[in-house]
């Protein structure tokens, strides 16, 4: 019980961290390209991390075997900065941050049953209808305001991090968080670089400016993130990890309310109602089941 409060923790705290994202996001402006955010913050990302993992020891031999493995997480990696980027440019942060959660606990439960062989209970089908509505509210009356494209980057980006946090499963008996955190942002790294120089993308000069202070933070937010949640996800089942990670909504909605003045209309407020009491619904039953045993 102590270990999955444990987990519970580390994967909420993460949530904060991911729900700062639309903040660095809109900070950095227009003049970073899609790809070239992605491959400059992955390369600042593997300088924190690879002398950690050089320092602590933490990497190990990998096989052919663990990088079919890795295949999985990093594959589902490489698509979760780009289309969340642009949406973040292109809609407002809540409804942004609204979609994508959602697609990310539906790719979790997923990802949890078809590969983990997690259970799937009436509670986690119950809490996952109940998101999936949530969903659909929002990104219908989302159309009337924001683009189509922007939205569906949205739900890419949702099933990628869904997709890519939960098969970390597969691998993390074996391997570290850190050793895994190298892997996929050298992937990122790996695949944003040329794409980036194929695309005729600005590669930006280093400055001491506003957006390159956000793309600091959203560095220093991106490692803590996923170290939290990589660690989380040792405890807690893939779907439940998918469920308290939807509490970024809530702050993504505030972060966008408080520093962008970002308008909460009543079909976003509706929608991150349903989506938190599907987050909020397990852990609840969950605990009632312990003050109430059957015997």
């Amino acid at each position: 019980m102590l270990q999955k409060r444990k987990g519970s923790f580390f994967v909420l705290f993460s949530a904060l961290l991911f729900g700062s994202y639309g903040i660095w996001a809109v900070l950095l402006g227009s003049d970073f390209g899609v790809f070239y955010q992605g491959w400059i913050r992955a390369f600042l990302v593997l300088l924190i991390l690879v002398p950690v993992v050089y320092l602590t020891k933490a990497w190990k031999p990998l096989t052919k075997a663990d990088l079919k493995l890795y295949a999985w997480c990093c594959g589902f990696g490489i698509f979760t900065q780009a289309p969340l980027y642009y949406a973040f440019q292109h809609s407002g942060v809540g409804i942004a941050s609204l979609i994508f959660f959602a697609t990310f606990l539906i790719t979790s439960y997923i990802v949890g049953a078809l590969m983990l062989q997690e259970r799937t209970t009436f509670i986690k089908i119950l809490s996952l209808i109940l998101a999936l509505a949530g969903l659909a509210f929002t990104f219908v009356n989302s159309l009337g305001v924001f683009s189509l494209f922007a939205l569906a980057l949205a739900v890419v980006n949702g099933v990628a991090s869904g997709g890519e946090v939960s098969t970390t499963k597969l691998v993390q008996n074996n391997f570290s968080a850190l050793q895994t955190s190298v892997m996929v942002w050298a992937a990122i790294f790996i695949t944003h670089l040329p794409i980036s120089l194929l695309a005729g993308e600005t590669q930006l000069i280093p400055a001491l400016t506003v957006p390159w202070l956000a793309m600091l933070g959203f560095t220093i937010a991106g490692v803590l993130a996923f170290w939290l949640v990589t660690e989380g996800f040792k405890y807690v089942d893939a779907s439940i990890g998918g469920l308290i990670g939807l509490l970024e909504v809530v702050f993504a909605i505030i972060f966008g309310a408080l520093v962008f003045s970002e308008h909460i209309y009543f079909s976003t407020a509706l929608g991150a109602v349903i989506i938190v009491i599907a987050a909020a619904m397990p852990h609840i039953v969950d605990m009632l089941s312990k003050k109430n045993p059957i015997s």
